[in-house]
């Protein structure tokens, strides 16, 4: 027999349950993208940039037995960013301001490796970490994992704000059927 109070109960069970799957996508969004996604908005607003020497380019593209030691060494980035595993290696010496030379390296596409004669190239580090660096030039390969991070993040946010809202109007509702 239909009742209207548990027709009720179920529109809010219903409610909760689409914010749930949409919050498991939304965090699904952040946890691929928040990396990237800092260390551009990072190098971005706080980054120096800086001469660094190109020090050697390696295309260390693996093969073989050697391929699954490389893939598991990092299983999260692996499985994220299968491709770059394809890219070369690029060992690049920077002198940061009021720090000692580091010694970095990136993964770059080799068509973004520009070999110049002098082996100069720009890199953007973080001042407080001069480890958190990427060249200059490729840095805007991060662009579209900062805006995709920013939007799930204002995703999260109004669904956070729509969850509240519905749990609270559950409660009230529960509360209120408990006096009949």
């Amino acid at each position: 027999m239909y009742n209207p109070k548990e027709a009720a109960e179920d529109s809010h069970a219903l409610h909760l349950a689409i914010l749930f799957f949409v919050a498991s996508a939304v965090a699904i969004s952040i946890y691929f993208h928040h990396d990237s996604g800092l260390k551009y908005w990072l190098l971005k607003g706080f980054g120096e940039t800086t001469p660094g020497k190109v020090l050697v380019i390696i295309n260390d593209t693996p093969d073989g037995d050697k391929a699954w030691a490389h893939y598991r060494s990092n299983y999260r980035n692996t499985f994220k960013n299968f491709k770059s595993w394809h890219d070369e290696r690029i060992v690049v010496e920077i002198n940061p301001t009021n720090a000692p030379a580091q010694t970095l390296d990136f993964r770059i596409k080799p068509g973004e490796i520009i070999r110049e004669t002098d082996g100069a190239l720009n890199v953007t580090y973080l001042p407080l970490n001069p480890k958190i660096a990427y060249p200059t030039r490729s840095l805007d390969r991060f662009s579209l994992d900062s805006q995709i991070l920013f939007w799930s993040l204002v995703a999260g946010a109004v669904l956070l704000f729509l969850a509240l809202r519905s749990a609270r109007k559950w409660a009230r509702f529960r509360a209120r059927l408990r006096q009949y």
